[in-house]
């Protein structure tokens, strides 16, 4: 008994295959009255419509509607909290009215801006001095060591010490200080590019704009040298503000 409820309530939530339509004959009898009936009609009468023809195969479940994928656009909005998204829209309208304007110096004084609080927002200024602190303390330690060595030893020492400050000192300037500032610049000149005041970005502007990020991000490299990120980010200002006036 419960094997033969278990199997009927299985039957119950199978899918059930629909029985199929039959087709509909429209006619007209001896006495000109119309017919509607799924049967053939009968001799001597006229056809009014042919029914229609049978479908050669059993019709599947309709297909999903097309959905386009993600723009570049929809992916950089989704990234942002809602507060967010409404800053970097009231910054597009300020952008729009600008351009209405051709206010070129507000559009780079934006720009400018930008690139600045991407550099040295969030306290990212004090870690310019993690470098002077390595050398320092490791020299310090170098020079303490050489004082119960030769005469001769002392100055190879204490410079030996120094290269290594020196190394580790370019090691905590890339890993704290370029590379948060290459990711954050990237992330918010993307942004920028979206909301650049109304207008879109030429394919050729957008692909110069990607070289430069890339460009950026290599010069984060430790065994970079230290000089080389300033001179990718003040190339990329100076692209970056041409675009915003000319997208």
């Amino acid at each position: 008994m419960i094997l033969a409820s278990g199997l009927f309530a299985l039957a119950l939530l199978l899918p059930q295959k629909p029985p199929p339509q039959r087709p509909m004959y429209q006619w007209r009898d001896a006495e000109g009255q119309v017919h509607v009936t799924n049967t053939p009609p009968p001799p001597g009468a006229k056809l009014v419509e042919a029914p229609p023809p049978q479908p050669a195969v059993e019709l599947g479940p309709p297909e999903p509607p097309f959905r386009p994928k993600a723009t570049r656009t929809d992916r950089r909005r989704g990234e942002l909290t809602s507060s967010q998204q409404a800053a970097w829209r009231a910054l597009e309208e300020h952008l729009a009215k600008a351009r209405a304007r051709n206010d070129r110096g507000t559009l780079e004084a934006v720009t400018d801006s930008l690139i600045d609080d991407c550099l040295w927002g969030s306290g990212l200024w004090a870690v310019i001095l993690l470098p002077v602190l390595s050398v320092a303390l490791i020299g310090l330690l170098g020079w303490w060591l050489a004082l119960g060595l030769q005469a001769g030893t002392r100055i190879p020492i204490v410079a030996g010490f120094l290269v290594l400050g020196l190394a580790f000192g370019q090691l905590l300037l890339t890993s704290f200080l370029y590379h948060p500032q290459a990711l954050r610049l990237r992330q918010n000149m993307e942004l920028l590019e979206v909301h650049a005041g109304g207008k879109e970005l030429r394919p050729a502007n957008h692909a110069h704009l990607v070289e430069r990020y890339r460009a950026l991000e290599d010069a984060a490299d430790p065994l970079q040298p230290p000089w080389r990120f300033p001179v990718q980010v003040a190339a990329l200002r100076q692209d970056m503000k041409q675009v915003m006036v000319d997208p």
